[in-house]
């Protein structure tokens, strides 16, 4: 989560308005539910990624250290840290300013970064933590390039199927309004209303549908293209790209049942746990 981890294959070099600092172990790099004005990209030493919990023990999600990027949840979705980060010994980390995330947020395709956004919400509920507001809202997104027409808005009457466990995904979803229910291996596992999206993990991922979708009511839905999809992501930076990839992988593992990896052929490759491939050379 967050506050993540990605090891890039070569060490990258540090962008002109970033800052190098050295934390002493035990130094906190960020604090769970603060506001987040940078990330930080670990050069030397490890740091400790803790949970937080209310009256309970703190949970170390996370043992990081040299290539690690930590705290660029909180710089895209503007949520609070989702975790704490913790020098488990001498560190010395880069700063990476908030501007240079925003950036390319600002200039993000409208429908990859609400894929994006949504993402991080889901992994926000996964450990228990509240969704920023901003990240998912009323569904006012389209999915066609004239973002002013309305061509792919359809109404679904109760009871229809969307797609069932175990099909080939071709489609994401966006409820404009109604219901939608998830069902696995015939338990309803999750029930969503206005403005959230389904059916995007199996086309991030090119993997079999996890579960059953069905309408609970009487809802409509904008049908989002896989290749408008795979059309945006395209047109994100590397960085974006792979962090979307990367907190798709983290949700699916969370989901009991989800296919793990890619069906044969599939172009969009799999992202391991705590691994991200040598595209943060491309950002930094």
């Amino acid at each position: 989560m967050s506050d993540s981890r990605f090891q890039p294959v070569h060490r990258p070099s540090a962008p002109p308005a970033s800052r190098r600092r050295r934390f002493a172990p035990g130094e906190i790099l960020m604090r769970q539910g603060d506001p987040g004005h940078s990330a930080w990209l670990i050069e030397s030493g490890d740091v400790d990624v803790i949970l937080e919990r209310p009256g309970d023990k703190p949970v170390r999600l996370s043992h990081l250290s040299r290539g690690a990027l930590v705290g660029e949840m909180a710089l895209i979705d503007q949520g609070p840290r989702s975790a704490t980060v913790r020098a488990a010994n001498t560190v010395v980390a880069t700063e990476l300013g908030h501007d240079t995330f925003r950036r390319m947020i600002d200039t993000a395709p409208p429908l990859a970064n609400y894929i994006l956004t949504s993402l991080l919400a889901a992994i926000r509920r996964l450990y228990g933590i509240p969704p920023c507001e901003r990240s998912e809202g009323s569904g006012n997104i389209r999915s066609q390039h004239d973002y002013a027409r309305v061509l792919n808005r359809r109404p679904f009457r109760e009871g229809h199927c969307f797609f069932k466990e175990g099909e080939l995904a071709s489609h994401v979803y966006l409820i404009q309004s109604g219901r939608v229910g998830i069902i696995q291996g015939g338990t309803r596992i999750a029930e969503l209303g206005a403005g959230r999206l389904f059916g995007e993990l199996a086309v991030l991922l090119n993997v079999p549908r996890a579960g059953t979708a069905i309408a609970l009511e009487q809802t409509t839905c904008e049908i989002i293209l896989r290749n408008d999809v795979e059309q945006v992501m395209g047109s994100l930076p590397p960085i974006l790209r792979t962090l979307t990839r990367f907190y798709a992988g983290q949700v699916a593992r969370s989901r009991p049942g989800h296919a793990a990896k890619p069906k044969a052929g599939a172009a969009v490759p799999h992202v391991p746990e705590g691994d991200m491939p040598g595209e943060m050379d491309d950002f930094l």
